[in-house]
């Protein structure tokens, strides 16, 4: 496995990646999240020159970074592929005083805790959020 610091990801390779993902994105939807990874720091993996997965992340590079995706293919997820990608961004990371995560599977909480994050309630933090897709 090659891990890759920022990317140059093609719009082909991210659909075929969602699709693989079985994650339906037509061709806007693939060119705004190309969009979002220009201006994101990513760390990807790959295996024979095949995008894997990939962690996305915003950061003032002070003192707040925000993990907006961790997507690994699921014929890879057995592979601790996202746990060496997170390993990756939060050594790149390692002086910034707040890492934040939002996982969209309640599941994933177990895997985030054992990485040392713990749930914003427990810091006495709640979220709050506007969602402007279209739908």
């Amino acid at each position: 496995m090659d891990i890759v610091v920022n990317p140059k990801i093609n719009k082909s390779e991210l659909s075929r990646f969602f699709t693989e993902m079985e994650q339906q994105a037509d061709a806007e939807e693939v060119a705004s999240f190309k969009k979002g990874l220009k201006k994101s720091y990513v760390i990807a993996a790959y295996e024979d020159k095949k995008l894997i997965g990939f962690v996305k992340a915003v950061s003032d590079y002070a003192t707040l970074v925000y993990i907006q995706d961790l997507l690994v293919l699921p014929s890879y997820q057995h592979l601790r592929v996202n746990k060496t990608l997170m390993h990756h961004l939060l050594n790149y990371f390692g002086t910034i005083e707040q890492v934040v995560i939002s996982p969209l599977i309640k599941a994933d909480a177990k895997f985030y805790r054992q990485l040392g994050f713990s749930a914003g309630v427990e810091q006495g933090l709640e979220t709050y959020f506007v969602d402007r897709r279209a739908r």
